[in-house]
C-alpha cells in the first residue's frame, strides 16, 4: 500500500513538473516592454482628411485651334505650283492614332527642327506657333505680295494637316505583380513583394497635346497600383545633360562603400499620389507636359511591408498605401490565425485550450535600437489607444501569456485524462 502511494506522488510530482517546465519555458523574448498606450499614434482618433490627387490635374488642356510646331507635316496644295490645274489635289486618309484628324489634301511639307517649312519658289516660311488658317494665309502672302508668282484673289492655296508631331517618352513602372506571384495568390491568397513586383518599361509615341503625364499612365496601364509609392518621378531626360544623374536622385543613389553619387543639374519633378487636402503642391502644366526624351518613373514599394511570426503564420505583407492600420488590422491581413496547436488571435477555443492568446510584441527598429511593444489583445478590442499604428518593417508576434500557459497545460492534462489516470 505504502509503495503504490508513492508511485502516485511521483506521479503528482511530475504533472506538476511538467506544468511548471510548461510555463517556464515561454520566458524568452524582450522584457523591456512599452505598454502599448505609451506609444504616439499620430494618426489615432483624428479624421481622416487625405484624399486623392485630382488626375485631371495631369492632362494638359489644349488649344481650341491646333498651333503647329516641328514634327508637324502639313498637307499643301498650290495649284500650279505644287499640281496641274487640270488634277485634283491628292487626298490623304488619316490612320493609326491620327484616324480623328479630317482627310489631308496636297502634298505632305514636314515643318523642319527650326520651325520652317520649304516651298518652290518662294523663301522659307516660318509656320511655328500658327494655326492652320494663320498659316495658309502666310503662304498666301508668300506668293501673292512677297513674289507676285500668283494673282491675288485667284489662288487656289489650300492648308490641312496631314499628320500631327509626336513625343518619344519612355514610362518604367513597378507596380505590377509578377505572373507567377498573381497564380500563387490564387491558390493560396498570399501577397508577393520584392523579387514578386514586375518591372516594366514602355516606350511610346505620345501625339500633340496627348503628351502630358495622365496620357502617359492611361497608355501603359491605368493609374499607379497599390504596389507604387505615393509619387510619380517625371524625369526631363530631353532638356539638359544631367539625365543620369536626375534618374539617380529620383530612384535613390546606390551604396558604394559609403559614397553617394553627386548630383549636378537635376531635373526631377515629384507628383504625390495621395496627400492632405489643400497640401498638393501647384502642379502647373509646364510639370506636366511631357517632351521628347523624358522619362515617367513609377517606383515600387517593396520595402514598406510588415512581418508576423510566432503563433501567427510567418509571412510578410505590404502596408497599404493610402491609409493607416493598426495591430489588429494587421493580424486580419495575415491571416489572424495561429499554426498547430496554438489557437487564433480572434480567441477561438480548440480542444485542451481554455485561454487564448493574447500577447502581441509589436518589434519596431528605430534607427540602431530596436523597442518592444506590449499590446494586450484583451483590452485592444476595446480601447484604441491599445491599438498601435503599424509601421514599416515592424514584426508582429503573437504569444501566450504565462497564466495563460498554465491555465491551457492544466486542461490539456484534465482533456486527455491525465490525472484521472493518476488517481486511478
Amino acid at each position: 500500500m505504502r509503495t503504490y502511494l508513492t508511485k502516485r506522488i511521483y506521479c503528482l510530482l511530475l504533472t506538476g513538473g511538467l506544468i511548471t517546465s510548461a510555463v517556464g519555458c515561454q520566458t524568452y523574448g524582450p522584457t523591456n516592454l512599452t505598454p502599448a498606450k505609451d506609444v504616439l499614434n499620430a494618426s489615432c482618433c483624428r479624421p481622416d482628411t487625405e484624399t486623392e490627387i485630382n488626375f485631371l490635374a495631369l492632362r494638359q488642356t489644349p488649344p481650341e485651334q491646333y498651333v503647329l510646331d516641328k514634327g508637324d507635316i502639313l498637307g499643301i496644295y498650290i495649284q500650279g505650283i505644287t499640281g496641274d490645274k487640270d488634277v485634283p489635289p491628292p487626298v490623304n486618309f488619316p490612320s493609326g492614332r491620327d484616324e480623328d484628324l479630317d482627310p489631308g489634301l496636297g502634298y505632305p511639307v514636314p515643318v523642319r527642327d527650326d520651325g520652317y517649312i520649304s516651298l518652290p519658289l518662294v523663301t522659307p516660311i516660318r509656320v511655328t506657333g500658327l494655326t492652320l488658317s494663320q498659316a495658309e494665309r502666310k503662304i498666301v502672302g508668300a506668293y501673292t505680295k512677297d513674289k507676285k508668282i500668283l494673282l491675288e484673289g485667284n489662288e487656289k492655296i489650300i492648308v490641312t494637316l496631314m499628320k500631327r508631331r509626336t513625343y518619344n517618352v519612355l514610362v518604367i513602372r513597378e507596380d505590377g505583380v509578377s505572373d507567377r506571384a498573381a497564380a500563387s495568390s490564387v491558390r493560396r491568397n498570399e501577397v508577393f513583394i520584392g523579387d514578386d513586383i514586375r518591372s516594366e518599361s514602355h516606350s511610346i509615341e505620345l501625339p500633340a497635346y496627348e503628351n502630358d503625364v495622365l496620357h502617359a499612365l492611361s497608355e501603359t496601364g491605368g493609374l499607379p497600383g497599390q504596389q507604387a509609392l505615393n509619387e510619380i518621378v517625371v524625369l526631363r531626360g530631353g532638356q539638359n545633360q544631367g539625365t543620369n544623374g536626375s534618374f539617380i536622385q529620383a530612384v535613390g543613389a546606390p551604396n558604394f562603400g559609403g559614397m553617394a553619387a553627386t548630383i549636378d543639374g537635376a531635373n526631377a519633378i515629384r507628383i504625390p499620389i495621395r496627400g492632405e487636402a489643400g497640401s498638393f503642391p501647384n502642379i502647373s502644366e509646364q510639370d506636366i507636359t511631357l517632351n521628347d526624351g523624358d522619362i515617367v518613373y513609377i517606383k515600387g514599394r517593396e520595402r514598406e511591408v510588415f512581418y508576423t511570426g510566432g503563433l501567427l503564420e510567418g509571412g510578410r505583407f505590404p502596408l497599404p498605401r493610402d491609409y493607416d492600420i493598426d495591430v489588429l488590422e494587421a493580424i486580419a491581413i495575415a491571416g489572424g490565425s495561429g499554426t498547430g496547436s496554438a489557437g487564433s488571435a480572434g480567441g477561438s477555443i480548440r480542444l485542451g485550450q481554455v485561454k487564448p492568446a493574447t500577447q502581441i510584441t509589436v518589434l519596431r527598429k528605430c534607427g540602431c535600437e530596436q523597442v518592444a511593444i506590449d499590446v494586450d489583445l484583451r483590452y485592444a478590442l476595446a480601447d484604441p489607444s491599445e491599438r498601435v499604428i503599424i509601421q514599416p518593417g515592424d514584426l508582429i508576434v503573437l504569444e501566450y501569456r504565462q497564466n495563460e500557459i498554465f491555465v491551457n497545460t492544466v486542461a490539456q492534462v484534465f482533456t486527455f485524462g491525465g490525472i484521472f489516470n493518476v488517481f486511478r
